[in-house]
């Protein structure tokens, strides 16, 4: 990969800003020969001219228009970071923020709305995933903090119980899935439908047949636990849901939770994030997290007390 310094990049952009060497030196500081040989070292290393010259100063060549756009951004990225150093408050800038969609349906909205209030220099990029995705963009450092369900982590990334999320297998009414007490080899003949592998959800019914010693029926799949909710409703499919995203239709009766025999434990919802960025944006946004689960409904209980060392 080609190497460039700041110091011909910042050049390149005060030059691209002025139209000309002469006045791009003197804001930078520095004398024209020492931005001209910047210059020439940059297209040197582009292997392309960046600027067109002209009587009436320079102008981007085609390549210097492209380039521009990126040495933008990174100085753009350069300068939050001189920014986050100085200051202290890793909560300026850009969180990319991942969630389960188990957690973004039922307790994100409350974390955002918080996190908006208080942090007003904070922009949040948000990615919705299954937790395994979620996972392996912490991994390559492409994800900041996300919410999701316990699953292995590489020992760069710490993660810790949030909460547990009860969850069981929901119909409607009108489907009638039998007994109140499920057991697997009632549904064989059923539409059943979870989140596509490896979503823990469908690694959940898996087990549970297992478990069974059942075979795995056949089973349709959606990436959407809000679309799988609605097709649950309206009675095309039976699935395994998180009730603490299904309130309102319990309530209403438009959909009915079962028991089952084996059990089906709660899903244990964690917070992780980048070990080297633990501090003051992680102490901010674990607070929130735990103060919103703690106030949620029956269906989500905290599980960082049990999962902390006493004192």
């Amino acid at each position: 990969m080609k190497r460039y310094t700041l110091s011909q990049i910042e050049a390149f952009t005060a030059i691209a800003d002025c139209g000309s060497f002469r006045i791009a030196s003197e804001r930078l500081g520095i004398t024209q020969p020492t931005i001209s040989l910047r210059i020439r070292e940059l297209e040197s290393a582009v292997g392309r001219p960046l600027f067109v010259r002209g009587k009436g100063g320079v102008r981007l060549s085609e390549a210097g228009q492209l380039m521009l756009r990126y040495a933008q951004r990174g100085l753009d990225a350069f300068t939050e970071m001189d920014i986050r150093l100085k200051t202290r408050d890793p909560l300026t800038g850009v969180l990319r923020l991942g969630s389960s969609n188990t957690f973004a349906l039922s307790c994100l909205p409350a974390v955002l709305t918080a996190l908006e209030k208080s942090q007003a220099g904070l922009d949040v990029e948000l990615t919705i995933s299954n937790s395994i995705t979620l996972g392996a963009l912490l991994a390559d450092h492409k994800l900041d903090i996300a919410f999701m369900a316990d699953t292995p982590v590489p020992a760069h990334v710490r993660i810790a119980p949030l909460a547990h999320c009860e969850i069981a297998w929901c119909a409607s009414p009108e489907m009638r899935l039998g007994p109140r007490v499920l057991k697997p080899q009632g549904l064989a003949a059923k539409r059943l439908m979870t989140m596509p592998a490896p979503s823990p959800f469908h690694t959940i019914i898996h087990d549970w047949f297992a478990a069974a010693q059942v075979p795995l029926p056949r089973l349709s799949f959606c990436n959407d636990m809000a679309t799988i909710v609605r097709l649950v409703r309206t009675g095309v499919a039976a699935s395994v849901l998180p009730l603490s995203i299904i309130g309102p239709e319990l309530q209403a009766g438009t959909i009915v939770r079962y028991r089952s025999a084996p059990a089906i434990a709660p899903l244990t919802l964690c917070i992780a994030h980048q070990t080297s960025a633990r501090g003051h944006c992680d102490e901010i946004i674990t607070g929130i997290a735990r103060d919103v689960v703690a106030r949620a409904d029956a269906a989500i209980t905290p599980a960082w007390i049990a999962a902390e060392p006493a004192t």
